[in-house]
């Protein structure tokens, strides 16, 4: 063997040792790196996991915020078993592993809806981590239909308080709800009833009033003053020579004769129901409508008529003394029994739990349609059980048209629920035909709620009246006969008032009749908070 070969067999031998203890370095380098590729295995899968996890637990949030929120600021109670129903729905169910938390915001009209999970590692665990809590939140925003025209719970004139009024009712104007008729012309004043001619405004639906339960309430009733179109006349000077003058007892279903059947604008019972022309007469229906399990709190038509609490009130026009009189072969009992006087609409026996009703009102698709007029009066609904009416209010659902015949002078109005979460925002309110009966020296202001104080600045005006309005203040004339006018109001960030009073919030609109105006005015209102009435804030 030579000398070449003695030395190649002995690098041959050199390199297999070295093969030989690399082979355990790398065994130890594995071994030693295990815990690291573990940790990142752990990092991959779990964190995945994780998020997995978080994006549903967001989408849970979000949704149970949306639909919890317009139940607030008035209805918390029920705002929290919405949210809880929604993560639910979504697979997040309270249990030992999901925790679901719905709160009020940070103001009176936002829901904030925490949801977490604890979730099991698979690989954590190998690092002491068996288990992660991943948590996602929303917070949504809700600017919902304005409550308009009453904060308690009666909406428009009561001549019989009695014990029915709550105690939110003091200091009320004097005003009684109107509802027109297709036939008659949308100049007449009511923008959405009154449909003869071109009216973009016309509701086929009529008009809605929510009645808001906020406590248990016994025999919950509601109630209509003057509820059929009895016709008197705008100022009640119209069919009623000779009824005051009926003899109180056996004549009259009412023992009140000489004042309650007087004619005259002075009348505290003068309503001033009036028909303009066609044939027949026109028929009026009320209808009380609840909350169901499909109910858009948007959509007013989603709410389920209740059964058996429908009624339709024919009209009349005639000579009231013959059809009030029960000795004379004229009398009409449905004209007696409905006219100036309290009549029952529908009585849910048993206790009724907090929520929302609604009455809808319409003259269209009752009877033949072809009768001309306007039909005036008032709502109200109350319990049985001690104070129920204070925990009670009866509003406008996002428009309503009113008649006023109070006499010349100042005379406030509420005009609209704007809570303190709206602060910032724009609220817009249109006002169609204010100048009947008023002279040129009347006006119309804007006021911010009575705890407040102040007044409201920036106001701008469009329609007859246009630009910056000093005061809020719209200076009317007989050119808003028949037109709309705007008022666009921006809240300060400095707006606050009391959520928590039912009489808190309540935006005002005063009346002043100049020297000289004899107001007997049917007008129409709409007001609404710009933006998106629902949504996401956080």
């Amino acid at each position: 063997m030579t000398a070449v070969q003695r030395a190649r067999r002995a690098h041959l031998r050199l390199v297999a040792r070295r093969g030989s203890a690399e082979t355990g370095y790398v065994a130890v380098l594995v071994g030693l790196l295990l815990t690291v590729l573990l940790g990142c295995c752990a990092f991959a899968v779990d964190v995945g996991n994780w998020y997995y996890t978080g994006q549903r637990a967001q989408r849970a949030a979000d949704a149970a915020a949306l639909a919890a929120v317009p139940y607030l600021p008035g209805d918390p109670t029920t705002a929290y078993g919405v949210a809880r129903t929604l993560a639910s729905q979504n697979g997040f169910a309270a249990s030992a592993d999901t925790v679901v938390v719905p709160v009020v915001g940070s103001k009176s009209t936002r829901m904030r809806v925490d949801v977490s999970r604890t979730v099991k590692n698979n690989f954590g665990w190998l690092l002491g981590l068996p288990t992660t809590t991943v948590g996602r939140s929303a917070v949504a925003d809700y600017a919902g239909p304005v409550p308009m025209g009453s904060p308690c719970n009666e909406f428009g004139d009561d001549p019989d308080p009695g014990s029915r009024r709550s105690t939110n009712c003091d200091g009320t104007a004097q005003f009684w709800a109107n509802v027109g008729s297709p036939q008659a012309a949308k100049s007449y004043g009511d923008a959405y009833q009154n449909q003869m001619g071109t009216n973009a405004d016309y509701d086929v639906n009529g008009y809605y009033y929510t009645v808001t339960v906020t406590k248990p309430t016994t025999n919950l009733t509601f109630e209509a003053f003057d509820p059929a179109l009895i016709a008197v006349g705008d100022r009640c000077d119209t069919n009623l020579t000779g009824a005051s003058s009926l003899h109180q007892g056996s004549n009259t279903v009412v023992v009140d004769p000489d004042v309650r059947y007087a004619s005259g604008p002075s009348s505290k019972y003068c309503t001033g129901d009036v028909r303009f022309g066609g044939t027949g007469e026109v028929q009026t229906e009320f209808s009380i409508r609840e909350a169901s399990a499909t109910t858009n709190q948007w959509d007013p038509t989603s709410y389920a008529a209740r059964a058996g609490c429908t009624t339709r009130f024919a009209g009349f026009n005639g000579d009231l003394s013959v059809a009030l009189d029960r000795k004379n072969a004229g009398f009409r009992a449905d004209v007696a029994d409905n006219f100036r006087q309290w009549v029952q609409l529908c009585r849910i026996n048993g206790v009724t739990q907090p929520g929302t009703y609604l009455i809808q009102v319409k003259t269209n698709q009752v009877g033949n349609d072809q009768a001309s007029g306007h039909n005036r009066f008032s709502l109200r609904a109350w319990g049985t059980n001690n104070k129920a009416e204070d925990g009670i209010s009866v509003a406008g659902f996002g428009k309503m048209a009113m008649y006023g015949n109070t006499p010349a002078g100042t005379s406030k109005f509420f005009l609209a629920r704007v809570p303190s979460g709206s602060r910032g925002q724009l609220f817009r309110v249109r006002l169609y035909d204010i100048g009947d009966g008023t002279t040129g020296n009347s006006t119309i202001k804007v006021l911010p709620p009575t705890e407040s104080g102040g007044g409201f600045t920036g106001c701008i005006g469009s329609g007859i009246q246009n630009g910056t309005l000093s005061d809020c203040t719209i200076n009317v004339s007989s050119a808003f006969n028949g037109q709309w006018q705007d008022v666009t109001i921006p809240l300060p960030a400095t707006y606050s008032c009391t959520d928590s009073s039912p009489t808190g919030c309540w935006l005002r609109l005063e009346f002043f009749y100049g020297s000289g105006s004899q107001p007997a005015d049917t007008t129409s209102w709409t007001a609404s908070i710009a933006g998106d009435p629902v949504r996401l804030v956080q």
